[in-house]
């Protein structure tokens, strides 16, 4: 199986998770241009073209269809990009808390990036201050992973997913939305973050958001006949980091289901 990380994001947010689907079957996860291992790219990032460079790391790779591709957040989007494209390559589709491609226009803003300019701004705070949170963003919490974190490289290459989000998002709600009965599972965090104290400004405003996410999520999980929909029972959208546990168990039933299709 393959994984595609969120924005900004690469492999080693997913090590633990990775290690322990191993013992099931083959896990890759895919390192954008810029990020984790992987060269930095003049290209700006597109769904079509971060599916067309996964496919071409596999080839060059020698791993062979059919795959499980599992994306994460914005990572969600490519998957789906990655299976529309080449549909005879996928056996299995996990979404987890990703990405949907209306939600710009169906969610109230909540985080700087949601407002008009605030990605931006994001880009600009991150470049300003890059000893800040972005540091422990996503746990990364070992020496070669705030050195990937805080390299040049790194912040430029999450800074061109930060401004073309918008345009993956759009570029995914194009494509048909019927996945037939293609094995899919859905995996989504729930309104209380661990992470934010009960009562604070964070989770109220979470618990805001957190009404059409959930709406959005369960669309997802209609775009095929043979889907499964799990929530964490407590879990921000990080779920592989605070619920790492459901989201094997989740994906370790996909690949049973596909194998037994």
């Amino acid at each position: 199986m393959v994984i595609i990380p969120a924005l900004g994001a690469y492999s080693a947010a997913w090590l633990n998770v990775q290690d322990r689907l191993a013992a099931d079957t083959a896990v890759c996860v895919y390192d954008r241009p810029g990020l984790g291992w992987s060269d930095a790219s003049a290209a700006w990032p597109s769904a079509a073209g971060m599916a067309r460079d996964l496919r071409t790391l596999l080839e060059a790779a020698g791993i062979r269809p059919p795959f499980i591709i599992a994306g994460h957040s914005i990572g969600g989007p490519v998957a789906r990009m990655f299976t529309h494209m080449y549909p005879d390559d996928v056996a299995g589709l996990a979404l987890v808390d990703s990405s949907h491609p209306e939600q710009n226009r169906r969610l109230a803003p909540n985080w700087l990036m949601d407002y008009p300019g605030g990605k931006l701004a994001a880009v600009a705070r991150d470049f300003a201050n890059p000893l800040g949170l972005r540091r422990l963003h996503q746990g990364r919490t070992d020496d070669a992973q705030a050195a990937f974190a805080l390299s040049s490289r790194a912040r430029r290459a999450d800074a061109k997913e930060v401004l073309t989000i918008n345009a993956v998002l759009r570029q995914t709600g194009r494509i048909p939305g019927d996945l037939g009965s293609l094995p899919l599972a859905v995996i989504s965090s729930s309104e209380r973050d661990p992470r934010d104290p009960e009562g604070s400004r964070a989770q109220r405003g979470r618990s805001r958001f957190y009404r059409g996410w959930i709406q959005l999520q369960g669309e997802l999980a209609e775009l095929s006949t043979d889907s499964t929909h799990v929530v964490a029972a407590a879990s921000g959208h990080h779920v592989h980091r605070d619920d790492p546990d459901l989201v094997i168990s989740t994906i370790t039933d996909l690949v049973r289901r596909v194998r037994q299709s």
